[in-house]
């Protein structure tokens, strides 16, 4: 037994024989302290180890916070830096639209110090702003996801006016109805007044284009008419008999007014395409028929030259065709005038090749082919170029305006094919371009339209027109023509005359022309047009215009006239026309054959 507690036992009255009777359990007691002091030793051993312990880990995580205090210092710094010399605004706004945050970059876009305008409400700064849209804010809620952009204008301190592009994003706030706003303010003044100046310049080139087109709509008109008596006279004379010195001074006044007439019809044309106001027509022609006119034309000018010219029609080419027969003939003239000019000698060859076929389309290869001056490499993009040509000297020795293969191009890129040469100095020059078409199916199921192709005997004797135009020199070249065609007629200068005559008596035909005093030719047609009606028939209205504006034979048809000649008008596409427009009304049997083009 532990000394101390044997010692302690006595003090309290015990004796010694109790205490040894109780020896077993102080021993045990005994056991159970000595325990306690070895327990109470280890744990403060482990208590020593684990204050060393905490102490080094407190000295590591004192360094951590050190360090990542510092890197926290340095990344604020350079993100403050970074916000600092940012070109545009950042700012932010409580849930009330009052600036909590403004980078230095405000100043300079509003005159306004941060200071100053912090607190405050952006609408005081932003006064062209526009309310409604911070209202679309107010109604996003907690929406964090959406954005908004819009350019605005503001006036800045001083008063000056600015283009802003803002860009905003609601910021969370799940503790109030209204989030706050954070975004950026970017200066575009300068790229809003380039727009701006932009959209003046197209502006200003629009009606810089509508003044050109109504320019030369305007002049053409006052061109074509003079024109129209000088070319309609000309046409007059060479029917009638005369010298042969005579009849070479009546063709040379023919082709120079037609030549007038040609450079007139390319600026038009250059004009509309130049626009986009040029459509193409699709209509069934006789193919061969066009080419057999062609080969007349430019076989005569040909040989009057010394040169040779031929035409190689594939005869695996279908006869009828789907396409623009007028757009086709006008790149072939103009291809074929430029061979017949260039060409001195030797030959010029007009070829056409079925290169690709199926049930519905052929693909055509065009060729022009001569033995002419030719063209250099280098020089061969120039020509397609407007009122560009090959050399100088080209327009001093031939002539020309250098519109005639740019027209060509054009026309053709409409129709998704493209104008092509392969040329050489002093050998020659081929053109060649595919053109594809839709083979036409009226003439399978109905024969009989397909003898309207084809000529029928006949005259114009007995088909009744009238004729409404208040030039007097046009009326006598109509009235000449008319005459030799054996039509029975009445002339009249004003649209009102003309619907009282047709009020009075029965016409085949109307040829209107178009501006007229009293009443045009427009408000003619409409009246005649509902006096036709009401008599049961249908009577063509053919419009005789020196206007070649693409607008007007639009309106032309849709006041109910049925076809258009363009003054000055060539005898052989007028008499074409009116027999064209007496077929189609249906009333004759039997009409006289079309007339061959020289």
């Amino acid at each position: 037994m532990h000394k101390l507690l044997q010692l302690q036992l006595e003090k309290s009255g015990l004796s010694k024989k109790q205490i040894s009777k109780m020896g077993n359990l102080f021993e045990l007691i005994v056991q159970a302290y000595m325990g306690y002091d070895k327990d109470l030793s280890m744990l403060d051993n482990i208590l020593d180890q684990s204050s060393q312990e905490f102490v080094e880990v407190n000295e590591v995580l004192e360094e951590d916070v050190a360090e990542i205090t510092s890197e926290f210092t340095r990344t604020q710094e350079q993100l403050e830096r970074v916000v600092d010399n940012v070109p545009g605004v950042i700012f932010e706004t409580d849930e009330e639209g009052n600036f909590k945050f403004l980078n230095p970059s405000w100043e300079k876009l509003s005159g306004y110090k941060v200071e100053e305008t912090l607190g405050q409400h952006y609408s005081k700064f932003l006064q062209g702003f526009n309310d409604e849209a911070y209202k679309e804010i107010e109604k996003i809620g907690c929406d964090v996801s959406k954005n908004f952009k819009s350019i605005v204008s503001i006036l800045t301190e001083n008063g000056a006016r600015k283009w802003i592009e803002i860009n905003y994003k609601t910021l969370p706030n799940l503790n109030k109805d209204k989030p706050g706003v954070i975004g950026s303010l970017v200066d575009v003044t300068k790229l809003k007044e380039t727009e701006l100046e932009l959209k003046q310049a197209q502006e200003a080139m629009k009606k810089a284009l509508l003044a050109k087109d109504d320019f030369l709509s305007t002049m053409s008109h006052e061109i074509r008419t003079p024109l129209n008596g000088v070319i309609g006279i000309s046409n007059l004379l060479l029917m009638d008999e005369h010298m042969d010195s005579q009849k070479e001074y009546l063709k040379g006044l023919k082709y120079s007014s037609q030549h007038l007439l040609a450079l007139i019809n390319d600026i038009l044309d250059f004009n509309k395409m130049e626009g986009g106001k040029l459509e193409l027509e699709e209509k069934d022609f006789d193919f061969k028929t066009l080419m057999q006119s062609i080969k007349r034309n430019f076989k005569f000018q040909a040989n009057e030259r010394g040169v040779s010219f031929k035409v190689e029609l594939d005869s695996d080419i279908p006869r009828v065709l789907v396409g623009d027969s007028n757009r086709l003939s006008q790149v072939l003239n103009n291809l074929l005038s430029n061979a017949v000019k260039f060409t001195h000698e030797g030959e010029i060859r007009l070829i056409m090749e079925n290169i690709d076929e199926d049930y519905e389309t052929v693909s055509v290869l065009f060729q022009v082919k001569d033995t002419g001056i030719g063209i250099s490499k280098d020089k061969q993009e120039k020509i397609f170029e407007k009122f560009k040509q090959a050399d100088p000297s080209i327009s001093s020795n031939y002539g020309g305006t250098g519109l005639g293969l740019a027209i060509c191009k054009k026309l053709l890129k409409i129709q998704n094919s493209d104008l092509k040469i392969k040329s050489a100095p002093n050998i020659g020059s081929v053109f060649y371009f595919v053109l594809t078409f839709k083979k036409s199916n009226t003439y399978k199921d109905n024969p009989r339209q397909a003898i309207l192709l084809q000529p029928l005997p006949g005259n114009l004797k007995g088909i009744k027109i009238l004729v409404a135009e208040d030039n007097k020199l046009n009326r006598t070249v109509i009235r000449r023509f008319l005459e030799k065609w054996e039509v029975d007629f009445d002339i009249v200068d004003n649209g009102a005359k003309a619907v009282d005559l047709f009020n009075l008596k029965e016409y085949d035909l109307v040829l209107m022309d178009l501006h007229m005093p009293k009443m045009n030719g427009y408000e003619a047609t409409g009246k005649i047009v509902e006096l036709s009606n009401a008599k049961g028939v249908k009577t063509p209205i053919i419009a005789l215009t020196a206007s070649a504006k693409l607008d007007v034979q639009f309106k032309v048809e849709s006041v109910g006239m049925t076809g258009f000649v363009t003054k000055p008008f060539d005898p052989v596409k007028l008499y074409n026309t009116i027999l064209e427009q007496l077929r189609i009304s249906g009333r004759f049997d039997k009409l006289p054959a079309k007339m061959e083009e020289e």
